[in-house]
């Protein structure tokens, strides 16, 4: 089975457990002050959270569009890495330009996500995907997410949204995916110079 069906699976549970026991959200979500004096498994579970069936579901469903082409891709342990690394870069990020000191909660998948579809993008940047009913290549996409969450994120334009946790999972994921197509185009090219030389 695909990583991505257990991601969804134990995002589906965290998200019942927050609405069965009190406390719950609190103790597993980002709270920057908490993560920073010593709760630093936030980082880790904060992506498994939700606000509401809406956040979840539309998480979860753009996971499910994206993550199994990526994952053809760069295979299993990458797309894990991918996954989590860029989650955890995506709280850190959102501590970096909000302040450590914030008690204010961060929660989703969303960050992890949206890696997922930066990673998509590079991997396919002439695919076209529909947003908001209009079909644009990825690559298009992948340039308006990052600018909308920039300006989103520095004039406070969505209460409630941590957008610079969103930036922060698409620069990853970007990152990620760049770095590794690099390295795997200077892997067949040393390969190429070797058969060349034999």
């Amino acid at each position: 089975m695909r990583p991505v069906f257990y991601i969804v699976a134990a995002n589906v549970v965290m998200f019942l457990l927050q609405l069965i026991i009190p406390g719950f959200t609190e103790l597993f979500a980002l709270t920057p002050a908490l993560a920073t004096g010593g709760m630093f498994w936030q980082f880790l579970t904060y992506m498994f959270l939700h606000g509401s069936f809406f956040h979840i579901a539309i998480n979860m469903f753009v996971l499910l569009i994206f993550a199994p082409r990526v994952e053809e891709i760069v295979g299993r342990t990458r797309f894990l890495i991918l996954y989590f690394a860029s989650g955890i870069v995506s709280g850190m990020f959102y501590l970096l330009l909000t302040g450590t000191g914030s008690q204010i909660l961060m929660l989703g998948a969303s960050g992890a996500v949206y890696a997922v579809v930066a990673a998509f993008a590079i991997l396919y940047p002439k695919e076209v995907i529909v947003v908001y009913f209009m079909p644009l290549p990825a690559a298009v996409v992948l340039v308006l997410l990052v600018l909308m969450e920039s300006v989103f994120g520095l004039f406070g334009l969505q209460a409630g949204v941590a957008n610079w946790g969103h930036l922060g999972g698409l620069i990853a994921g970007a990152a990620l995916m760049l770095y590794w197509k690099k390295k795997k185009i200077a892997e067949r090219k040393q390969i190429l110079e070797y058969v060349v030389q034999i």
